[in-house]
């Protein structure tokens, strides 16, 4: 997620990493900017796109209902993980996990609403209305239950070298179901040979066509999809929705540097000069000049840019919108409304026979017995976000508990858990995960503490 359609999540491995080796997570400016440059079609359908998308919004074209989008997810494993559950060949419940965030954040029902660590943005706040669902039939009509697993001797794919081949079967991975009628979502386990940092996850702006479509969809480190089983602990589970604001239209909240140093907010030097990267259609987010990698809290007041000087709704200078989905802050919870217009206008336009397929779905994200129905049923943690009284209702007995900082750090450990409560007021204010194991099973859940 880090430059322009390819990216790499905000959710940072350590804190202290230099911003260069963070910049690096996300190779999205550079695979998209390559992409425009060798390949004219692509770069015609750009500029279509968003001319399109930008008609569609002026007129003031509006959803009225939900849509609901077909989803399949591959997961490309190491051939010596037979075991499902087992490595990077992820359990079915950390699918579900997965899904259940992505429909959460683009439903606008995600934990930080409607109480968010910082309300600077409240009134810009909106609902994409969208559902991620499992197809229920494949390409062929056979019955499915929305995944596939392919068992690969690749120990990793070099996302700076093979950043499309787990997208081919002849390299080791799977061909795309038909990307015209199915999201396609390729979970493996990537690296980087080009030093510095690590990447989470991409997916290419809208436009790819012709012999380049079997690019389009989303790739996601199998340790940032979910937050339970094989995931990282300092992973949100919103690499996908990052990626996927990207994939319908969206570009980051922030100027950034080009890979050929061309690009429209390359200054002089490699400086790089404030500029709103928005294409002309998205007018609600603040410019900004630069990445934010820390915690957005009620006293986070980064302000890079002054808004008076571009063109977007602001009458005042505002602070950047470190909270966006499409930043990079170590916590974000928020589309904008104009960044929903951008999506649905794609929806629309482009990506219309997605949002038209006849692809029969299971929407209720649930592939077997997993963790989210035991959640819903035996467990109910709550408020999330908290000021620090945490309230923790089982009605299985808790074997273990214990609570885990954005980077993985241990700060709380417990057996035989019997209280109802935990004060974290003692914390700094912050994401926090908190991991409790019955003998029905292990639930991991993101809290948001703000104080």
């Amino acid at each position: 997620m880090k430059k322009i359609a390819i990216l790499t999540l905000s959710i940072i491995l350590n804190l202290q990493v230099t911003a260069q080796e963070n910049y690096k997570q996300c190779l999205a400016t550079s695979l998209v900017e390559k992409e425009l440059i060798s390949n004219p079609d692509y770069a015609k359908s750009r500029a279509n796109i968003i001319s399109e998308n930008k008609i569609w919004i002026k007129n003031n074209l509006k959803e009225k209902s939900i849509i609901n989008i077909p989803v399949v997810v591959h997961i490309i494993h190491r051939n010596t993980y037979t075991q499902i559950g087992q490595g990077n060949n992820i359990s079915n419940a950390q699918i579900e996990d997965a899904l259940k965030i992505l429909n959460e954040d683009y439903s606008k029902t995600n934990p930080e609403f409607p109480n968010p660590p910082r309300n600077t943005f409240i009134n810009y706040w909106g609902n994409p209305d969208m559902k991620f669902c499992l197809a229920t039939t494949d390409p062929n009509g056979n019955a499915t239950n929305g995944i596939t697993r392919t068992s690969t001797t690749k120990l990793s794919f070099d996302a700076d070298t093979e950043s499309n081949e787990m997208k081919r079967i002849w390299s080791g991975g799977i061909d795309a179901w038909n990307p015209s009628k199915y999201l396609n979502i390729w979970v493996c386990n990537l690296s980087n040979s080009g030093g510095g940092g690590m990447t989470l996850g991409y997916a290419y702006l809208p436009g790819l066509s012709g012999s380049n479509l079997y690019k389009d969809g989303l790739v996601i480190d199998y340790q940032y999809f979910g937050t339970i089983g094989g995931a990282s602990s300092s992973s949100d589970g919103r690499t996908a929705t990052h990626e996927i604001g990207h994939y319908l239209g969206l570009n980051h909240t922030f100027a950034e540097g080009s890979w050929s140093g061309q690009g429209p907010c390359d200054g002089p030097q490699g400086n790089l000069q404030c500029c709103d990267n928005d294409n002309g259609n998205v007018d609600d987010t603040p410019a900004t000049d630069g990445i934010y990698f820390g915690t957005v809290t009620s006293s986070t007041n980064n302000n890079t840019c002054n808004d008076l000087s571009y063109s977007n709704v602001f009458t005042t200078n505002v602070l950047d919108m470190d909270e966006n989905f499409m930043a990079y802050s170590t916590n974000s919870w928020m589309f904008t409304n104009d960044q929903v217009s951008v999506m649905k206008a794609t929806l629309n336009g482009y990506r219309s026979s997605l949002k038209n397929s006849t692809v029969s779905i299971n929407c209720d994200a649930s592939v077997g017995t997993g963790l989210n129905n035991y959640k819903l049923e035996n467990l109910n943690i709550y408020p999330n976000p908290t000021l620090g009284k945490l309230n923790i209702v089982s009605v299985d007995k808790i074997k273990t508990l214990s609570i885990t900082n954005i980077i993985g750090k241990e700060l709380l450990f417990a057996k035989d858990f019997s209280a109802n409560t935990i004060d974290l007021s003692s914390y700094e204010s912050g994401v926090y995960f908190i991991n409790i194991s019955t003998d029905k099973g292990t639930h991991i859940e993101k809290i948001i503490l703000t104080k």
